[in-house]
Formats: C-alpha cells, structure tokens, sequence
C-alpha cells in the first residue's frame, strides 16, 4: 500500500511505555507547549493529572497499570494527536470509554481537532456514522458495500437492520432510564465545557523518591557472613556441608599420607618393590572415593538449597500484593528468577567448597613445609599478607560488577519486553530508529 504522508495510529487495547504521561505523549517528539496544553484539552486529560500526584510527570507503571483503561485510551489518543500526522487509524479507540466521554471525544477529537486529515476509523457505534464522507460496512471479513451514510440507509438492508436494532436498543435503554430530552442535553453540554472548564498548570517536578516506580536496590560492600549462614540453612544444608568438609578433609590427609610414605619408602631396603606401589595405590584408590564422595554431596547441597530458596521465591511473587508487580518492571522480576537464580544453583555450592577446599589444601601444604624446613615462614607469610591484600582490591570491584551487571541486565528485559508489546503502535509512528538506539544503548551499558 503505498501512503502519502505521516501515519497515527490507535489501537483497541491501548499500549503505554513505562515513564511519565508527558513521555507517552511526546514519544520522541519536542515539546512544544501550546499544542501539547491544546492537546491534553481535546482529549479530556486535564482533570485526570489535576487528580494525579504528579501531574504529567507521574510515573505510568509497565502496560499502564496505574491508569484506567479509559485513561489508557485517552493518553493514546493525545500521543496519536500530538504527533501531527496527516493520516489517522483509529481502532475503535472509543470502545473503553463511557457514551458521555466517547461523544466529547467524538466531538472534540475526530470532527475538531482531526477536521483537516485523513481518517480511518472503525467502530461499533452507530451514532457516529452521518458526519463520514465514506462508510464501508463490513461482513465475514469481507467489505460488503461503500457509500455514503444515506446511500446506505436507503439501498442496503443488512445497514438498514442494523441502525434500526441500535435505535430500538436506545429506545428501551431511554425509557428504562426515564430522562427527559431536555436534562440530558445540558448534562451534556455540562461536561463538554468541563473539558475547556479549568486550564491545566504544568505540574512541578517534585521528588522522586514517592513515584510509583523505585530505583532497582543494590547491595555494596562485602557479602556478608549472614548470607552465608542463611544459604546453609536450606534443607539439610549444614549436614551435607559438613559432609563434603569431612570428606575433602581426609582426601587432603589422604593425599599427605601418600606423599609421606613415597617419601619415607622410596628408597628403604626393608620394603620391597611390590609392597611400596600396593600400599601407594591403596592409599590413593580411599582418597578418590572421599573425593568423589565430596562432589556428591556438593551436588546433593546446591540443589536442596536452591530447590528451597526457589520455592520460596514462587512463594513470595504469588502472595505479593498487586501494588509490588505495580512499581516493580517485568525485567526486574525476570533477572531475579533467571540469571541471579541461575548463580546460586550453579556457582555458590561449588565456588564455596572449592574455595574452603583450597584455603585448606594451602594450609596443610605450608603446614607439612614448616614443619619440614621452618625457614619457608619468611617467605610463606609475606606471602600470604600480600595475597589477601591483592584478594581484597580484586574482590571489591568484581563484586560491584555482578551487581552492575544484574540491574542494568533487568533494565534492557523490561525495554525488550515492552518494545515486543508495542510493535505495531511503534512501526506505525516511524519509531523504530528510536526504540532500536535505545536498546543497543542499554545492551552497550549491560556489556560495558
């Protein structure tokens, strides 16, 4: 389809970004103020941010949650409209608001503000249909006759049936009702005023500590031993850790032995050949099955623990109040039960044994060599002060970086999640240049 000018479109089901009502509204564009203030007039806006905390700089929750679904439609309605496009789709973008708001709208929105474009709009409401040029009624799927609103009235029977059963459905629904012609005119001339009624204050920005959005929370400093402690008492943690210690314990005393005994034997005349390799191979052949021993249990605590730590996290997102899922964005939620679950089923079992293991490993290495030849303290200690000095400057910027990497990763989940949601509405405004920077910059921070 070839078009000739710049495309708005509006959807049934409305779709919101995540950020300030100012933000849906300009999607991209400048501001400009005198259309933006004439803008949030024809679309009925201006007593809604009066009732919001913020004003226009409220923060909207993912997929608008915090706004109704008439409010939705209308701050989509002011996006579409500020862009200044010269062609306009309209999905039944009336359909989630009340007949009083939809016939301001109608009036204000379409056969105002709209009065010099190109519009397309699809609807169920038989009232709107006299002021188009062109009504194409539709049938299966299929454009079943195109004509003007008259033509229609007078040469097709199946538009014919339909106007007369919406009048009839108005008849019964005036009577049941019982209000007289005259009082419903004013209460709607009433509340068409009461769109122009107050002119709308640009809100002031205030702290952001109360919006309904928080910045993601990161931990600094060192883990602490209460992590520790807590991953442990998961379902039998402390029983299979002290398992696996016991087990690296003797696999470290075994393999002590067996380099005691070559070293003591080797060249002994009272031991034969036969003798010297059989008690060695024994003596290795215990250790592999307390090292093998060691790996099982390791296994056996990492899934206990991140089985229970699992179910509890389930738990608590099932029993959250809606107001949590309200101020927290998808992405967040995913990183959680993703990557940051993903490490504690994976690295902590395995990184804490490995670590204990070879502090004890080096241990009983210097511990056989000063025995041995005591000299090697000089050397030894040092050592081993210099090593927890270049240990602690490491561990203080990995452990920022984890953390880094964790909220900026649930940042580019949200904004890939809601581009997917918006897909249409954002090809549709030409946005796609926009969405796509946005993204590859959230990827470069991520990777960086």
């Amino acid at each position: 389809i070839q078009v000739c000018g710049k495309i708005a479109y509006i959807s049934q089901n409305a779709w919101i970004q995540t950020g300030t009502v100012q933000d849906n509204i300009l999607f991209g564009s400048s501001m400009d103020k005198q259309r933006y203030h004439n803008t949030l007039a024809r679309c009925s806006l201006v007593k809604d941010l009066e009732l919001l905390p913020y004003g226009d700089c409220t923060q909207i929750g993912e997929r608008g949650v915090n706004l109704s679904g008439g409010q939705k439609q209308r701050v989509q309605l002011a996006r579409a409209l500020y862009q200044n496009a010269d062609i306009y789709l309209l999905d039944d973008p009336f359909s989630a608001v009340d007949a009083h708001t939809a016939t301001s709208l109608f009036n204000e929105y379409v056969m105002s503000a709209l009065s010099d474009k190109t519009v397309l709009l699809v609807t169920h409401q038989v009232d709107f249909l006299p002021v188009f040029d062109s009504i194409l009624l539709m049938s299966d799927g299929q454009v079943i006759r195109s004509a003007p609103y008259q033509d229609l009235l007078a040469d097709c029977e199946e538009f014919k049936d339909l106007v007369n059963a919406h009048k009839d459905t108005m008849g019964v629904s005036h009577r049941k009702n019982n209000i007289p012609h005259q009082r419903s005119k004013e209460v709607s001339i009433k509340e068409t005023d009461g769109i122009h009624g107050s002119r709308y204050t640009e809100s002031v920005k205030l702290s952001p500590a109360y919006q309904l959005i928080k910045k993601e929370e990161r931990e600094t400093g060192d883990a602490v031993f209460k992590s520790y402690m807590l991953y442990l008492r998961q379902k039998k943690g402390f029983l299979y850790f002290f398992l696996c210690m016991i087990s690296h314990i003797i696999f470290v005393a075994g393999q002590i032995l067996q380099n005691s005994w070559m070293a003591a034997n080797v060249q002994n005349p009272h031991v034969s050949t036969l003798k010297f390799i059989s008690v060695y191979i024994i003596i290795g052949a215990c250790t592999m099955i307390f090292l093998l021993s060691r790996s099982l249990t390791v296994v056996a605590l990492g899934i206990q623990s991140s089985r229970s730590l699992f179910s509890q996290l389930l738990n608590s997102l099932f029993r959250a109040p809606m107001s949590f899922f309200d101020s927290t964005p998808l992405g967040r939620v995913l990183s959680r039960v993703s990557s940051d679950l993903s490490i504690v089923d994976l690295d902590i079992p395995f990184a804490l044994v490995v670590s204990l293991g070879t502090s004890l490993n080096a241990c009983s290495n210097l511990g056989v060599l000063a025995v041995v030849t005591w000299q090697v303290l000089f050397v030894s200690v040092p050592m081993i002060v210099l090593a927890i000095k270049l240990q602690r400057y490491y561990l203080a910027s990995a452990k920022e970086l984890m953390r880094i990497n964790g909220t900026t990763k649930s940042a580019l989940a949200s904004h890939l999640g809601e581009s997917i949601a918006g897909a249409i509405t954002i090809r549709a405004f030409e946005g796609e240049g926009r969405f796509f920077a946005k993204n590859l910059d959230l990827v470069d921070k991520n990777a960086s």
